[in-house]
Formats: structure tokens, sequence, C-alpha cells
């Protein structure tokens, strides 16, 4: 039942109309060229042999004559189009009814704004062209024998799948123009030098990449690559491998980490820079050994770097995963590219489009590596600052730090005309709990003492240790009569403190003295001078109080 119901629905689907299909005939390498004008005209004819193949290759001696025509008369909703693929670099002339003019594709022009993408080399054809109508196709030398395949499209499907091409090209660029951007905004904060070898590998890469695809063309300037044509994408891919190579080094650490497989990982860079000058010289693309020998070396640094890198894995390198997980990909598209070069085989759509995802993706995914690595560079950075500025035991500023806070405090008490008390704070009898318990249990009333002292104060008061057992507590804005409440109910704290070590139950009390700020000409030396002489008196008094320095030492020893 089911098969007769699929077969009446077929009968009664209207039936596609047949697409015409594109025949090629060449003109024998052994007849000499004849003149465009002879062959418009019809004169050699008679000389073209139907080809077998279904490309239109050219020649290295001469230029090559192609014959196109179709089997039926061209039947599709619009104009046909007439497309070359792998022509990169090679002009070629296309000589179309009904006028027969010479028309021009050439993948570096610039001239005149094209009506396509550089994804082929195309030109549309008269919507009423016949079977057997022929078009002469007529293909430049070059050095480099290439297999350029002849289409016919209809010119609606060509357009969607020529948008679709230049939406991923441009998506792929995108994202590479944004990684670096990001890398360079970090570098103007960093000046980190592995930031400067990601940028560089990854704009020549880019341009590479746009050089392959033709869009670099339609850039402003473009006109100065014009003349290099096919040395421009060898030169891009020489000058990024020895910065890519210098990237994996510093990005990845190996020379710490894989001394010996980084300094032969190193010394495979310099290949790179000749092969950069001899691949820009005339004879570059006459010497078929040259370009071989590039892509040879090329395979076999990515490979010793893949290898080097998963070495450093080995051993723990956390930098050396993220750039694994990235070039990982590009390594395998990559080689896979250079076979096809190699081989002479066709690049399969899934290879065009895979290799600028594979660099794109390795762009992001290093971008968030040099994040990751200047991150645990500010944190390590951040950690170094505060281990110089602060006591590695108890925590708080270190000597030097509390000073210069002091004369912070100062500035800003006199800016915006507020009071500044300081306390002086020492450990009553401290050496005998550390000559009758031990310095363990010294340290360990220490580190009571100072949590006791945080607890007691407020978010903008600071704490610092002077020495030993010796601590000064900054009070911006407060009174005098502030300070001495402050230090008062810091006093009794520390006196009820019990502090449990070693099976041991301790107590200890403070003295301290107290000093405010007066006047304009008031130092950071003078205020700790005269907090110390009130916690002298403190001290001598009987320890275990409190004491206000009562007059500037100036006038206290008149």
């Amino acid at each position: 039942m089911f098969a007769a119901l699929f077969a009446l629905a077929a009968h009664a689907s209207p039936t596609a109309p047949p697409q015409p299909t594109l025949q090629i005939a060449a003109l024998p390498a052994t007849i000499p060229a004849p003149s465009p004008a002879k062959v418009v005209q019809g004169g050699m004819d008679a000389s073209f042999v139907p080809s077998p193949s279904p490309y239109t290759p050219n020649a290295i001696e001469t230029k090559r004559w192609y014959r196109l025509t179709t089997n039926i008369d061209w039947n599709g909703a619009t104009s046909p189009v007439l497309n070359f693929t792998g022509a990169t670099y090679i002009r070629i002339t296309v000589y179309a009814p009904p006028d027969y003019q010479p028309h021009e594709l050439w993948f570096a022009q610039t001239e005149t704004a094209p009506r396509f993408s550089r994804h082929h080399l195309a030109m549309e054809l008269p919507r009423d062209l016949r079977a057997g109508q022929p078009i002469y196709v007529e293909i430049a030398a070059d050095n480099f024998t290439r297999h350029i395949k002849p289409a016919l499209t209809d010119m609606a499907a060509y357009q969607a799948e020529d948008l679709q091409h230049v939406r991923l090209t441009t998506m792929f660029a995108s994202v590479q123009v944004t990684m670096i951007l990001a890398a360079l905004c970090l570098w103007l904060v960093l000046r980190d030098r592995v930031l400067v070898y990601f940028i560089g590998y990854a704009t020549f890469q880019l341009m590479y990449q746009m050089l392959v695809s033709g869009e670099i063309y339609e850039l402003p300037g473009a006109r100065w690559l014009v003349p290099l044509g096919t040395h421009a994408p060898w030169l891009f891919t020489a000058l990024s491998a020895p910065l890519s190579l210098s990237f994996i080094l510093e990005f990845c650490d190996l020379r710490q980490i894989t001394p010996i497989a980084a300094r032969i990982l190193g010394w495979m860079r310099w290949p790179f820079l000749v092969a950069a000058v001899l691949l820009c010289l005339p004879f570059a693309e006459r010497v078929h050994a040259l370009a071989s020998g590039f892509n040879l070396w090329f395979m076999i640094s990515s490979l010793w770097a893949l290898g080097t890198v998963l070495l450093a894995m080995s051993r723990h390198g956390r930098q050396a995963k993220f750039f694994l997980i990235a070039w990982l990909p590009q390594v395998l598209f990559t080689l896979t590219r250079l076979g096809q070069v190699v081989l002479g085989l066709d690049q399969p759509r899934w290879l065009e489009y895979g290799f600028p995802f594979s660099i794109a993706f390795s762009s992001i995914v290093l971008t968030i590596g040099l994040a990751d690595m200047s991150l645990r560079a500010r944190r390590e950075r951040d950690m170094a600052h505060h281990l110089a500025d602060h006591d590695a035991l108890t925590g708080v500023l270190n000597r030097r730090a509390l000073v210069r806070r002091l004369h912070g405090c100062i500035n800003d008490a006199r800016l915006q005309k507020e009071p500044l008390a300081l306390l002086f704070l020492d450990m009553d009898h401290f050496k005998s709990i550390n000559d009758r318990y031990g310095h363990p249990a010294g340290d360990a009333c220490l580190r009571a003492v100072v949590e006791t002292i945080a607890d007691e104060l407020r978010p903008s008061d600071w704490l610092g240790r002077y020495g030993g057992e010796e601590f000064v507590i900054g009070l911006p804005g407060a009174t005098h009569d502030q300070a001495m409440l402050i230090g008062e109910r810091i006093r009794q704290c520390i006196e009820n403190l019990h502090v449990h070590s070693r099976g041991c139950t301790l107590q200890t009390t403070v003295s301290i003295g107290v000093a405010s700020l007066d006047g304009y000409t008031d130092t950071a030396d003078e205020l700790i001078a005269r907090a110390d002489a009130a916690l002298y008196s403190a001290k001598t008094d009987g320890r275990n109080r409190i004491v206000a320095h009562a007059a500037p030492l100036a006038t206290a020893g008149s």
C-alpha cells in the first residue's frame, strides 16, 4: 500500500528539467598559440579536442585555450554563471556570447569592484545561452600547474552560495581581528613580550588567510600587494612561522620546562627567515624545490613544536594545556592542507572552511590563555607587594609600610582639615613569655593580640608592627578623646585575653601611648616620637595602662 502511494506521489510531482552539462574541449599544446581574434572567430574550432577531464589546467610554458559548450539550451530560472575553482593568481580571459568581448577574471583584481566574491573567478553569461554555443577561455601560463575546474551554475544558487562564503570568511576574520585587538589591549597594560609574539604571528596568519580567500584585495592599500602575486601568501606564512615558534617558547615556558627541546625549537625559527627572503625573489616560483622544502620544514617544525608542548604538558605545564587545546586542530588542518597541496588533490569544502575555523578557534583559546597568564602574573605581583608591605608573622603592615601609610594619613588630614590620632602599643613582659614558654608560644601571643586589636578597629583604621612586640595603630578622623576610648577598649580586651598554646594558657597586658596630630608642621617621625614617649610614660607608671602625650616634644623638653 505504501509503495503504491509513493509511486502515485512520484507520478504526480513535476519532473525537474535536465540540467545543462558543460563540455570541455582543449586546443592541443602542440599547436602554436593562435591570436585571440582567430580563436573567437571560429578559425580554430576544428582543432579543439574534447577533453575527458572536468578540469582546464594551465600550462607552465604558454597560455592554454579551451572551448566550453553546453549539451542543451540553458533552462535555469536565472542567468547562468560561469565560475572557475582553483584559479588562484592565474589570469583567465573569457570570450562569451553574444559579443565575444574579452572579459578578464583575475583573483587580485583591484581596479573595479567585483560583482561576486573571490571565492571563485566568476562572470554572468547571457540568459539565452544555447546548446553548442561556444565560450572560449584563455588561461595564462604559470610556474605551477593548477587544476582549474569550470562550472555552470544558476545565478540565484551561485549568489546564495557566494553570500554564505562571505559570511563565513568575514566571521572567521572578525574573530581573529577581535582577538588581536584584545591581545593589543593586554600588551598596552602589561608590556609582555609574549603578547608581541602573539599579535605578530596572528596578524601575519590573518593576512595569509585573507590572501588565500582574496578578501584582502577589498581593503584600501591592497594594490601594493598585487605585484607580489603568489609570493604574498608564501611571504606571510614564512613570517608567521618564526613568530609562532617564539610565542610557543614564551607562552608555554618551554625554556624552563623542556630546555633541550626548547633550544632545538628555537633554532628551527631561523630557516623560515631565510625562506622569507628567498621566496620573494623572482626565481622562487620557478624553483619548485624551494616551495617543497619550505612545506617539509614547516611540517617538521610543527610536529617538533607539538611534541615539545606535549612533553611540557606531561611535566605539569599549565600554559601547555591551553596551547595544546588551541593548536591541535590547527596543526591537523594545516598538515591536511599541505598534504592536499603536495598531492594536487581537490580541496574539499570541509577543509576549505575547517582551516580558517581552526585558526579562529586557536585565537580565541590562546587569548583566554593569555588572559589567564596575565591574571596569574597579576596575582603573583600583588602577592609580592603584599609580602613586601606586611609582616610575615602577624599579617599586619610592617614598619616601612606603616610609616608610608602614616605620611599619607597626615597629608589627608591636613587637606581635609580632620584630626588624626596614633596609638603606640607594646606588650608587657613579652620577653618573659618567650623565655618561659618558648618562641612558638610568643608567636601565638602576638597573633592573638593582633586579632584582638583588629576586632576593635574601624574600617578606616590601620595596624602595623613597628618591631618586636611593638605595634602602631593609625586612627584617621579620631580626636584625642576618641583615641583614648579606643585605646582603653583595646587594653581591656587584651587584659581579658586567654591564649592557648602547647597545652598552656597565657595572659598578657599592653601599655599604650597616644599622640594626636599637632599643627601643620607635624611630621610622621614627630608623631611617632610623641606616641613613643607616651608609651614610655605608661611603662614607667606601672604598665597595663594608656597614657596620652600632653604636649609636643619641644615643649616637654623646655
